[in-house]
Formats: C-alpha cells, sequence, structure tokens
C-alpha cells in the first residue's frame, strides 16, 4: 500500500466540499470549472483551489479544450482507501473472533503457553538464515496451505529494532502478520515479535540454527505466548506447514 497517496486521498476527501465536487463529476460526468462554481457559494479561485487538491491527490482529471478547462472524475486511486479500510474491517473481525475464543475458553496461564517445531534443512545455515530475511524468498514458503493462505505482501527490514509485514491473503480477506525484530544474529538466531489476530502483540519467535554439515541445517523454531491452547496448536500446525514450505524452497 501507497501511504504517501492514501495520505493525499484521505486529506482530499476530508473537506465536505471536494466530496461535493466529486460526487457532481460523478453524476455529471465532465464539467467546466465555471459550471462546478456554479454550485457552489464561493468565488471561482475558490473551486479551483479545492479542484488543485483533488488533482494532486489523483482523484479528478483536467483536459483543456480552447480556452475551456474541462474536470472529470478519476476514482481508481480510490482502492487504496478500499484495501485499507478492507484490512481494517479483517483486523477487526478477527479480534473479536479471539476475544470470543477467550471468553469462552477455560482460564489459564497464557504466558507459560508455548510451542517448539523442528525441522532439518537441506541447506547451508547461512542460505537458511537469509531465507528468513529476504521478502522474496519469505513469500515463497510463508504460507498454509491448509487454511489456503498465502502471502501476497512481504516487506522486511531485518535489523534489530527494524519491522517486518507479511499480509497473507484467502479468497474472502487479508491478515496482516507483522513485529519487530528482537535479535538478528549471523547466522544462528533470529528472533522477533508476532503481532498476528490470532496470537498476544507480546508473543515472540526465536529461530535458531545449527549446521550439521555443509548443505544441512537443523531448524528449531520456538513462540512463547498465546490466547489459549486452542491457539497454539494452530500455530504448531501452520508453523510446521512453513518449515515444510521453507524446505521445498531452499531444496
Amino acid at each position: 500500500m501507497n501511504d504517501d497517496a492514501l495520505s493525499h486521498i484521505l486529506k482530499a476527501v476530508g473537506d465536505t466540499t471536494r466530496r461535493r465536487i466529486l460526487t457532481l463529476l460523478v453524476q455529471e460526468r465532465a464539467l467546466r470549472v465555471t459550471a462546478l462554481a456554479a454550485h457552489f457559494d464561493m468565488s471561482l479561485n475558490s473551486v479551483s483551489k479545492h479542484i488543485k487538491v483533488l488533482e494532486e491527490a489523483g482523484l479528478v482529471t483536467r483536459r483543456t479544450v480552447g480556452r475551456e478547462h474541462f474536470i472529470a472524475a478519476e476514482l481508481e486511486p480510490l482502492r487504496l482507501t478500499e484495501d485499507w479500510f478492507g484490512q481494517l474491517k479483517s483486523i477487526w473481525e478477527l479480534r473479536l473472533a479471539a476475544l470470543e475464543e477467550v471468553l469462552v475458553s477455560q482460564e489459564e496461564e497464557m504466558d507459560e503457553l508455548e510451542l517448539t517445531v523442528s525441522r532439518t534443512i537441506a541447506a547451508s545455515r547461512e542460505k537458511v538464515f537469509n531465507a528468513w530475511l529476504s521478502p522474496k524468498t519469505l513469500a515463497r514458503f510463508m504460507r498454509t496451505a491448509a487454511d489456503g493462505l498465502e502471502a501476497a505482501k512481504v516487506e522486511t527490514d531485518p535489523v534489530k529494532g527494524g519491522r517486518f509485514l507479511i499480509v497473507m491473503v484467502t479468497p474472502e480477506r487479508e491478515i496482516p502478520h507483522s513485529g519487530t525484530y528482537l535479535e538478528v544474529d549471523p547466522h544462528s538466531r533470529l528472533s522477533f515479535t508476532w503481532e498476528s489476530p490470532h496470537s498476544l502483540d507480546d508473543s515472540v519467535v526465536t529461530i535458531d540454527l545449527v549446521p550439521l554439515g555443509e548443505n544441512s541445517t537443523e531448524l528449531t523454531l520456538k513462540q512463547v505466548k498465546f490466547r489459549s491452547e486452542q491457539a497454539r496448536d494452530g500455530h504448531v500446525k501452520g508453523w510446521t506447514a512453513i518449515l515444510e514450505n521453507l524446505g521445498t524452497a531452499l531444496g
């Protein structure tokens, strides 16, 4: 998502007059600037300034015929706002589902819940370590076939304190996963927070790599803190599938 473009669009449509201009243009198609100004109790210059803001946000286009300027609506950029609101809706719906899960489950010490998943990867320790930091490679193995999840967008800033974003998608919704790198120790250990609708915000994932040979690496993944045993068990299945995908991607 282009955050700068989204900010310009939200700022442009945050004004009542500019929203009315867009509505008129959608209803009437292209209009002369003077015709648009006739709908408002303000000067032509003031209307022109509003049109300028909409142009800068990419929401209107201008066509000049002789001395006349025709303005038309361009609604394609609004898909950015649809995507953003869709992501917020997905987060909210999943948060509500997670809350319901917590309320109906028995009392338990969530901080003590943890998981460990291990796998031998037929690749060097350096290659396995770098795979977790490369957006291109992450997109290949960060998916769970059982749930139909695929990584449609991956961003990383692989330094201590840096952030990552992995947006997984199904035919129905987008599910963002993000976190902060806590430890980046080439090529033996990687640790990061794991923020997803199905885990606690302070959940931490640690990956340890031990070389077994020139092209063989033992990978051990640990994650701590879950909302419930059911959530922990779901993550075991998810990480198991992901490590299988990693072995295939590097094989």
